[in-house]
């Protein structure tokens, strides 16, 4: 009998010892510790669009504004092919580029605008607007030609690393709000924050 009461005291100690051993509340009731997710700041969308956007990318450095951009000259020439055969018109956003610390090349692929409000805007493809422009040319070679060298020239942009140059990216429309901009310096896959001061 005396051996069946301390086999007994022992293994009450035991279970005691194991429930205490938990580390959980002592007070009772349900000792799940619940951790609070933290907390984030929602941010409070801003008008950014007549600032100036700048990013990094592997060593290279980019800067653009949304405003009008007419007195570039590389936005003139496109522009002046355009009306050659009243094209569709387009806005151009010039992004200057320095690759001179730069390990890859640049084409500046596309922009991604958040506006204020919400709405997301995508930049399109220069190639394709230029594509429509010559075939607005028709039968007019000397246009389609003129055409054909601007489109060689400003839609396809290739900067090589140690380079500096000036991309176009166009938008069906102009830009008129903007709180978030995210770029795409390098290719569909890359997509890097820009910061606007």
């Amino acid at each position: 009998m005396k051996k069946l009461m301390l086999a007994a005291t022992a293994l009450t100690l035991t279970i005691g010892l194991a429930g205490c051993s938990g580390g959980g509340d002592s007070s009772g009731g349900d000792s799940a510790e619940v951790e609070s997710a933290p907390t984030q700041t929602k941010a409070t969308p801003v008008e950014n669009v007549d600032k100036t956007w700048t990013f990094d990318y592997q060593g290279a450095t980019g800067s653009f504004q949304f405003g009008d951009s007419s007195d570039n000259a590389n936005v003139a020439a496109v522009e002046a092919a355009r009306a050659s055969v009243d094209g569709e018109a387009v806005t151009l956003v010039p992004v200057e580029l320095d690759n001179t610390s730069g390990t890859d090349s640049l084409n500046m692929y596309g922009i991604t605008v958040v506006t204020k409000d919400g709405k997301q805007i995508q930049s399109v493809d220069l190639s394709d607007k230029f594509s429509a422009w010559e075939d607005a040319a028709g039968d007019d070679t000397e246009k389609y030609n003129a055409l054909i060298d601007a489109s060689n020239k400003y839609a396809l942009f290739d900067l090589a690393a140690g380079a500096k140059g000036t991309a176009l990216v166009a938008f069906d429309e102009p830009v008129t709000s903007a709180w978030r901009v995210t770029v795409m310096p390098a290719g569909g896959f890359d997509e890097v924050e820009a910061s606007a001061s």
